[in-house]
C-alpha cells in the first residue's frame, strides 16, 4: 500500500507570521545598532584592502553577487563560496560546466543515462539537478517540469566560452531566491561586449565522434555594448550505453545574444539539440525485449531583461530582472516508454516560466545596507498530457500556478566594516498547490586582521515538488514481445499529495592568508533535512509490472561535513589549489517509506580530494594538471537487484575513481604590432588513468568512457 497523504493541510501560517515579525524586529534593531556603533567604526579605521584567500593567477580580489544580490568582495560573503573565473576556465582541462564543478570541494557530479547530475553537500537518487538553483546573471532558469537543467538531455547547459565567472554557493539560498536553492546556488555571470572587445573562434575535435565550432564577437559603442555568440557541437554521451551499445550521436546548437546600455541589459539564449535513433535488445524470459526511441529533439528559449540604477552618490538603488523561458521538446516517454504512445517522439509544448523580480536598495544609512524586493512568478507545465495525470482522473491537478514573494535583507557594517552582520528572510506566498513558506537567514562575517576572515551563519530553505514528481503517470519502461505486442515493465505513478522539502543549515568558516602567495580556508556545516522526496520502488512478481513514484520520506536526516582548501600562486606562472571535502549523514529514528525502506544516502562520498595546478606561459607554453579522487558510494538498493537480472540484491559500494585530466597549450603569435593576436593550439588528455566506473546504477551499462584525447584550435581577432 502506498502511504496516503491526502489528509495534508495548509498549515504553519501563524508560526510563519510570528517568525517573519521576529526577523523584521531583528532587522530594525540592526539598523538602530548600526547608528549607535557608527562612532566605533570611524575610530577603528577602514578594512584592509587585501584579505582572505589567495586568488588563482594573482588576480585582484574577486567580487560576487549571488550571496546577497549586491556586489561585494568574496571576503565579505556570508557563506561558503567558490568562484571559477574566466582565466581558470580558459586554463582548465575542463570543457563543460559540470566538469568544472567536479573541481569544487563539496560538489559531486555524476553521469546518469540522460544528463549530468550536480549535488552540493547533498545526497539522493533523483537524476535531475533540482535541488540546486541555477542562475544566469542572477536570473533563475531551472526547468519547471523536472526542476533541474532546462536542457534535458544535453551535454552541457550553457556555452563555457560565454562565461565570465561561475559562483558556487554551498548551502541554502531560499532567503533570497525561494525554491530550488536547497543544497546551494550556481550563478553563471556571462561575458559582455566590453569584456571581449573583439572576436574569438574555437574549433574542437576528438574521441566519441566529437566535433564543435564556436564563434563569438563583442564590442563597445559609446555607452552601449553588444555580444553575439554561436556554437555547434556533435558528440556522444560518455557512457558505454551510448558509445558501445547504441552508437548514437547528439547534436547541439547554441545561440547567445547580449546587449547593454548604461544600466540596461537584454539577453537571448537558444539551445537546440537532437539525438539519433537508438535501439537496444536484451533477453527477457526467452523472447526479446526491445527498448527503443526514435530521434528526439528539443528547443529551449530564454529571454531576459535586467535594469540596475543607482543615484549619484550611491545612496539609493533600484534593480529589476524580468525573464521568460520556454521549452518545446520530445516527451520523456520517447526513451522510457516508446511503445506507450504513437506521439511520444513528437515535439510538444512543455510550458514556460516567467519571473519578474524588483528590488530597492537603501545605502545612505551610515552602517546599514538594506535590500527589499518582490518577485512574481508564473509557471505553466504546458501540454504533454501523455505523461501527466489528467484532470479527469478524479484527483486534483494543478499544471500551472502564479506565486508572489517578498524578501528583505540588511547588511550591518561594524567597526569600519571589519564586521558585517547579514540578516534577512523571504516569504513565498501560498498557491493552489502549496502553503506559504518562510526562509530566514542570519550570518556574520568578521575580518579581525588583514590576513583572516571568520564567518558563521544559519539559514532555512525549501523545495517545491515539480510537475513530474506530482503528476507523472506513464509506463516507465516497456517491452515488445512477438508478434509486436507492447507490455509495461515498470509503471510511474503520480503523487499529488507531495509536500515541499525542508532544510536548515548551520555553518562556520575561516580563511587565513599564510603569506602573500599561500592561503588556507575551512568551512564546516550541519544540515537537517525533513520531508525529503525519495523514489519509492515496489517490485512485484512478473507479470505484474513494478511501480515507482515520489514520496516524502517520514524520516529526518542529519548531514555533517566540511571542506578545506589551500591556494597558492608564485610569480603568476605557477598557481593552483588542493581541497578536501568530508561528509557523513544519518537518519533519526527508524521511519520507512511505503516500501519499508529507510532513507538512502546514495551517491554521497564521505571523502573527496581535488588538485588543480596551472603553469605558464613559458615561451608560449602553458598547461594544467587536474586530479580528483572520490570515495566509494552506494546506489539505491532496488537497482542492485535490477542490475543483477533480479538475482542478487546485495548492496556493494561502487568504485572509488581517480580522474586525471591534463592540458597542454601553445600560443603562436599571429600578426605584428597592435594587430598581433595569439593562435592557441591545445591538447587535452581526459581520464588519463583510464577509469571505467559506473556513476549511476540503472538497468543499462553506465560505465564512463576511458582515456580520451581532444584537440582544440582557438584564435582571437
Amino acid at each position: 500500500m502506498w502511504h496516503d497523504g491526502s489528509g495534508r493541510e495548509l498549515h504553519g501560517g501563524n508560526e510563519q507570521r510570528r517568525c517573519a515579525t521576529g526577523v523584521l524586529l531583528c532587522l530594525a534593531m540592526a539598523v538602530l545598532f548600526g547608528q549607535a556603533t557608527r562612532a566605533i567604526g570611524q575610530e577603528a579605521g577602514g578594512a584592509p584592502d587585501t584579505i582572505g584567500e589567495v586568488t588563482l593567477f594573482g588576480d585582484e580580489e574577486i567580487k560576487i553577487v549571488s550571496t546577497t544580490k549586491t556586489e561585494i568582495p568574496i571576503s565579505k560573503s556570508p557563506g561558503a563560496v567558490t568562484v571559477v573565473t574566466s582565466r581558470q576556465i580558459r586554463e582548465s582541462g575542463a570543457r563543460t560546466i559540470p566538469e568544472l564543478m567536479r573541481l569544487v570541494a563539496g560538489v559531486n557530479v555524476r553521469w546518469n543515462p540522460m544528463v549530468q547530475t550536480i549535488d552540493i553537500r547533498g545526497f539522493g537518487q533523483n537524476p535531475f539537478t533540482n535541488r540546486v538553483l541555477l542562475l544566469i546573471d542572477g536570473v533563475p532558469y531551472n526547468d519547471w517540469n523536472q526542476g533541474g537543467f532546462p536542457v534535458q538531455p544535453g551535454l552541457d547547459f550553457f556555452v563555457l566560452q560565454n562565461i565570465k565567472q561561475i559562483e558556487v554557493v554551498r548551502g541554502p539560498g531560499s532567503a533570497l531566491y525561494g525554491e530550488n536553492a536547497y543544497w546551494g546556488v550556481i550563478n553563471i555571470i556571462t561575458l559582455s561586449g566590453a569584456d571581449l572587445r573583439g572576436g574569438r573562434m574555437d574549433g574542437f575535435t576528438g574521441d566519441r565522434s566529437t566535433g564543435s565550432l564556436g564563434v563569438s564577437y563583442g564590442q563597445v559603442f559609446g555607452d552601449a555594448s553588444v555580444l553575439v555568440a554561436a556554437k555547434y557541437l556533435q558528440s556522444q554521451y560518455p557512457m558505454s550505453y551510448w558509445t558501445d551499445q547504441t552508437d548514437a550521436r547528439v547534436r547541439n546548437t547554441d545561440t547567445y545574444f547580449k546587449a547593454g546600455w548604461k544600466g540596461l541589459q537584454l539577453s537571448y539564449y537558444r539551445h537546440s539539440d537532437h539525438a539519433d535513433e537508438w535501439t537496444i535488445s536484451e533477453p527477457l524470459l526467452g523472447p526479446t525485449a526491445v527498448i527503443r526511441a526514435s530521434e528526439t529533439r528539443q528547443d529551449v528559449d530564454i529571454v531576459a531583461a535586467k535594469y540596475d540604477f543607482k543615484t549619484k552618490g550611491g545612496g539609493f538603488s533600484f534593480g529589476s530582472d524580468v525573464s521568460y523561458a520556454r521549452r518545446n521538446g520530445t516527451h520523456c516517454i520517447a526513451c522510457h516508454a516508446r511503445l506507450y504512445s504513437d506521439h511520444s517522439t513528437e515535439k510538444s509544448d512543455h510550458g514556460y516560466l516567467a519571473i519578474g523580480d524588483f528590488r530597492v536598495g537603501i545605502h545612505s544609512l551610515p552602517a546599514n545596507d538594506i535590500l527589499v524586493g518582490v518577485e512574481s512568478r508564473r509557471v505553466d507545465a504546458g501540454e504533454h498530457t501523455d505523461e501527466l495525470l489528467s484532470p479527469d482522473s478524479g484527483q486534483e491537478v494543478h499544471t500551472h500556478y502564479h506565486k508572489l514573494a517578498a524578501y528583505a535583507q540588511d547588511q550591518l557594517s561594524l567597526f569600519g566594516d571589519k564586521m558585517r552582520l547579514v540578516g534577512g528572510f523571504r516569504y513565498d506566498g501560498a498557491t493552489d498547490q502549496f502553503h506559504s513558506e518562510l526562509s530566514p537567514r542570519l550570518a556574520a562575517v568578521f575580518n579581525p586582521s588583514a590576513a583572516m576572515v571568520l564567518r558563521a551563519g544559519w539559514s532555512k530553505a525549501f523545495r517545491f515538488p515539480n510537475f513530474s514528481e506530482l503528476y507523472q503517470n506513464t509506463w516507465f519502461l516497456s517491452a515488445e514481445l512477438p508478434p509486436n505486442v507492447a507490455i509495461p515493465l515498470v509503471l510511474f505513478e503520480p503523487n499529488p499529495d507531495l509536500e515541499p522539502e525542508q532544510i536548515q543549515t548551520v555553518d562556520a568558516g575561516a580563511e587565513y592568508r599564510l603569506s602573500s602567495n599561500l592561503s588556507a580556508k575551512v568551512d564546516l556545516f550541519w544540515s537537517q533535512v525533513k520531508e525529503f522526496m525519495v523514489i519509492a520502488i515496489a517490485i512485484f512478481p512478473l507479470p505484474t509490472p513494478a511501480t515507482l513514484r515520489y514520496e516524502n520520506h517520514p524520516g529526518t536526516a542529519n548531514i555533517y561535513g566540511g571542506e578545506t582548501e589551500l591556494r597558492w600562486t608564485m610569480q603568476k606562472s605557477v598557481t593552483g589549489f588542493l581541497s578536501y571535502a568530508y561528509q557523513t549523514q544519518s537518519q533519526d529514528g527508524d521511519e520507512t517509506d511505503s516500501t519499508g525502506q529507510k532513507l538512502e544516502f546514495v551517491y554521497a562520498p564521505k571523502h573527496k580530494v581535488t588538485l588543480g595546478s596551472y603553469f605558464g606561459p613559458f615561451a608560449g607554453l602553458s598547461g594544467s594538471v587536474e586530479l580528483m579522487w572520490r570515495d566509494k558510494v552506494v546506489g539505491p538498493a532496488a537497482y542492485y537487484l535490477v542490475n543483477s537480472d533480479f538475482q542478487d540484491p546485495t548492496i556493494r559500494p561502487l568504485d572509488d575513481p581517480i580522474y586525471l585530466n591534463m592540458r597542454a597549450s601553445y600560443d603562436v603569435p599571429v600578426g605584428s604590432g597592435a594587430l598581433e593576436r595569439p593562435l592557441r593550439l591545445t591538447l587535452y588528455g581526459m581520464n588519463m588513468l583510464n577509469q571505467r566506473e559506473t556513476q549511476t546504477l540503472t538497468g543499462v551499462d553506465t560505465r564512463v568512457a576511458g582515456r580520451e584525447y581532444f584537440l582544440e584550435l582557438g584564435y582571437s581577432f
